[in-house]
């Protein structure tokens, strides 16, 4: 399967859904809520839209909702978000027909979302998770119990890490470099961090990891974690939940992109900033955090710990 082909498979409702939008079966077709003109068949995969005369397929739809300058920066957006590289399969796991609720998702209590979730079962204790972050990630121990309080996180019977947020799950194994997502995860809402009632600023990472990894070097260099939201994107793909927060919570003024510094982490970075300008927010209020050593935030906290071992 080409390029195109691969992109245009890719079902119109999934893609709308990500993008934050909230979708309405009208019969046989489904529609969007914050645009209700919006037709959209499932079957023939396109879209139209009353109000104005647009139509077609996915690539149609991006460049009319999310304002592309044509079909090449429409299909790279498209690609980017589900994964499509050198005609490989999409990384990322669609739907065709989405799951349409009575109540919003922003109506819906955290324990109603989170009953959606294919949760693992708990383990007893969480002794081996909490060594895991200790002992092997470098994690400082306040962020490790913060984040405990928060039941943010809890051990799975097969010892695995399980970080849980508003409607989203993930897995981590503590041996090895098994990661992945729970059966029934909101993608719009990823793992999202909040401390205090109210911030004003939200830093972005690609693993929780990372955001407990950044708030541990926070805490080594005299600042305050708990001043930030976090969002963990649990990868490169899903920018969409930045897109999704950024909108939904008027109080973020800020934004500190602290993906990777690796190829993916960086376009994801370029792509996110562009984005972010492009809805409206002011170019000095979108901040590039890189990790001080390695790839990532964790191997800048591990090194720092192993300059710490020297020194003592």
């Amino acid at each position: 399967m080409g390029f195109l082909e691969q992109i245009k498979e890719i079902p119109i409702v999934d893609y709308a859904d990500r993008l934050g939008f909230t979708l309405v079966r009208k019969g046989k077709y489904f529609s969007i809520k914050e645009h209700d003109s919006v037709m959209i068949d499932t079957i023939k995969n396109c879209f139209w839209r009353n109000s104005n005369g647009a139509s077609g397929s996915i690539i149609d739809f991006a460049i009319e909702f999310k304002n592309y300058s044509g079909a090449k920066e429409a299909m790279g957006a498209i690609a980017f978000m589900y994964g499509i590289n050198d005609g490989k399969p999409a990384t990322v796991k669609y739907n065709s027909i989405p799951k349409i609720e009575q109540k919003s998702t922003a109506d819906k209590s955290e324990n109603e979302k989170n009953n959606s979730l294919m949760l693992p079962e708990k383990a007893k204790n969480n002794r081996k998770v909490y060594r895991y972050l200790y002992k092997e990630r470098c994690i400082e121990s306040i962020v490790i119990r913060h984040m405990a309080a928060k039941k943010m996180f809890y051990q799975d019977v097969k010892g695995n890490c399980v970080f849980v947020s508003n409607g989203f799950a993930c897995v981590r194994s503590t041996v090895g470099n098994f990661s992945g997502d729970v059966s029934g995860s909101d993608y719009r809402e990823c793992v999202y961090i909040k401390y205090k009632v109210k911030a004003d600023t939200l830093i972005v990472n690609e693993s929780v990891i990372d955001s407990m990894s950044l708030m541990s070097y926070f805490v080594k260099t005299g600042k305050r974690y708990d001043d930030y939201w976090y969002l963990s994107l649990c990868g490169v793909n899903k920018l969409a939940s930045l897109y999704y927060h950024t909108q939904n919570d008027t109080n973020i003024k800020k934004i500190i992109l602290a993906l990777d510094n690796d190829e993916a982490g960086l376009k994801a970075t370029d792509t996110a900033f562009s984005e972010l300008k492009n809805m409206g927010f002011d170019e000095n209020n979108i901040v590039i955090m890189l990790p001080t050593k390695g790839k990532d935030w964790n191997d800048t906290i591990k090194e720092m710990k192993k300059e710490e071992t020297k020194i003592g």
